[in-house]
């Protein structure tokens, strides 16, 4: 009974609260070949970005992230190339010297002409299910070595993972 006393003020106090709202939005993408991957070797997208670390005097740290192709086809080698020779441009100073930079996946160098990836070598034994062997891809400044010109410096590394007929 004592209740239903308070019930009309409890309703009165929810009613004159402000109303609160927010809303967010989330870009979702995904880009699809249903026949060809490159993920993280735990599954999960590369990286929008990685960040370079600097040593004064000593150059740019490289970085690097685990990898695992995942392919539909097992039988079939792989070719990995860069699109273009990346380079690390001075955002903050256009005119300063650009940052040739070096990748490697798995220990082997790559370039615009491409590197094969025997599908042996990736998918020993041919099981697709967990993806190809771990493999490192790995960006380091091509000739260490201190940089003169301070500012922030960005590049793109951009890659093209094909399967050989």
């Amino acid at each position: 009974m004592k209740l239903l006393k308070f019930a009309p003020l409890a309703l009165v106090a929810l009613t004159s609260l402000p109303a609160m709202a927010v809303e967010k939005s989330i870009l979702v993408y995904a880009d699809v070949d249903p026949t060809l991957e490159i993920l993280q070797s735990d599954g999960s997208p590369l990286p929008a970005s990685m960040e370079m670390a600097y040593l004064p005097g000593a150059g740019l740290r490289p970085t690097q992230v685990g990898t695992r192709i995942y392919s539909n086809d097992t039988d079939k080698d792989m070719t990995l190339r860069l699109i273009t020779s990346p380079v690390l441009a001075n955002m903050t100073n256009p005119a300063a010297t650009g940052v040739p930079l070096s990748v490697s996946y798995g220990g082997r160098t790559l370039n615009t002409t491409g590197v094969t990836l025997p599908a042996a070598d990736l998918f020993p034994g041919g099981d697709s299910t967990g993806g190809s062997i771990e493999q490192l891809l790995e960006i380091r400044q091509t000739s260490a070595g201190a940089i003169t010109n301070a500012g922030r410096y960005e590049g793109i590394v951009s890659l093209l993972l094909t399967q050989q007929p």
